[in-house]
């Protein structure tokens, strides 16, 4: 049997995802893919509130379904993302006050949590909250008062066995991290349900290049010394810097090196996961499509990066023998 990410990942105990647009496994490429390289499955959108409850008396479990249908017969585990985000929010709840929007999330959440206990074993809870100053981040959800931890409270509710995270990105970065660490502190001193932090990572393969893979790395132990399970939630490197072609070896070859890195960075920190955002370029939706940050070709075909995710998970592998 020819080894997959998939495979590699699972000798391990690692969780190797893909994040994907439920709509698209209607493509027999798109699903081969899928079902053949991923231990792990996440939706981008189809989980968050205004896409599962549109309108007051509308809910729509039509995509949610059939991911879980689909990881369930590809003996798949998944992410729920996300329950919790300043830009996800339907128009209709836009002008409730505080204790109406209290009770419409509150609502979603249990709903949402409770209709996959036992199937979605982690939560994203609370997306971005912390602003690029370290600051708490502008949200129609502060209109509830303390929603963090009731956001938690709530998901813990509905599943006392689920994994309950909190995301954000350039969680690597000093300024980021003081902040996230500081809130991680204060809801695990007040005996909140956070069992862990996801870490996004989105960059070209310039920036990526200047993140250290010991930067990186000591970051996740960080997190691990807070008590925190470390997930690195949306990976994506763009091959094309600021929609910049580079010539395409030269380019594939800085795409695999970035990738590498941060491969070998989540497993030497002792992270749990690592997610492909959006793992092909024929249907790039999160960053521009001239970046091709995939690790699938407008072909389906994989690219060097792929080769070099195998590589450090063949590594791994072999002192785990």
């Amino acid at each position: 049997m020819t080894a997959t990410l998939r495979s590699l990942a699972t000798d391990i105990g690692f969780q190797i995802g893909g994040a994907l647009n439920i709509s698209c496994l209607d493509i027999p490429e798109y699903e081969a893919i899928a079902a053949h390289h991923f231990n792990l499955l996440v939706s981008m959108g189809d989980f968050k509130i205004h896409n599962v409850r549109p309108t007051p008396n509308d809910w729509n479990f039509d995509k949610t379904d059939r991911l879980m249908a689909f990881a369930k017969a590809h003996n798949q585990a998944v992410r729920g993302h996300t329950l919790c985000w300043h830009l996800a929010c339907s128009d209709w709840m836009k002008t409730l006050d505080g204790p109406e929007l209290e009770r419409v999330l509150r609502e979603f959440i249990m709903e949402m949590v409770g209709r996959y206990r036992g199937k979605v074993g982690t939560w994203d809870v609370i997306n971005e909250a912390i602003n690029d100053h370290g600051r708490p981040r502008p949200s129609i959800w502060k209109k509830i008062d303390n929603f963090i931890p009731k956001c938690f409270q709530w998901a813990h509710e509905a599943n006392p066995d689920a994994e309950l995270l909190y995301l954000d990105y350039r969680v690597h970065t000093v300024g980021r991290w003081k902040a996230i660490a500081k809130m991680v502190r204060e809801l695990k001193s007040a005996g909140i349900p956070i069992h862990g932090v996801g870490m996004q990572l989105h960059h070209d393969v310039m920036r990526s290049l200047a993140i250290s893979t010991l930067r990186l790395e000591g970051a996740i132990r960080d997190l691990r010394a807070l008590g925190m399970n470390v997930h690195l939630c949306e990976i994506t490197v763009g091959l094309n810097p600021n929609a910049q072609v580079l010539p395409r070896a030269m380019g594939y070859k800085l795409h695999a090196r970035a990738y590498r890195q941060i491969a070998q960075a989540a497993l030497a920190g002792g992270a749990t996961s690592m997610t492909i955002w959006n793992p092909y370029d024929k249907h790039i939706k999160h960053v521009l499509r001239e970046a091709v940050p995939g690790l699938f070709d407008e072909a389906y075909q994989p690219k060097p990066a792929y080769q070099a995710l195998m590589d450090v998970l063949s590594q791994r592998s072999a002192l785990v023998a």
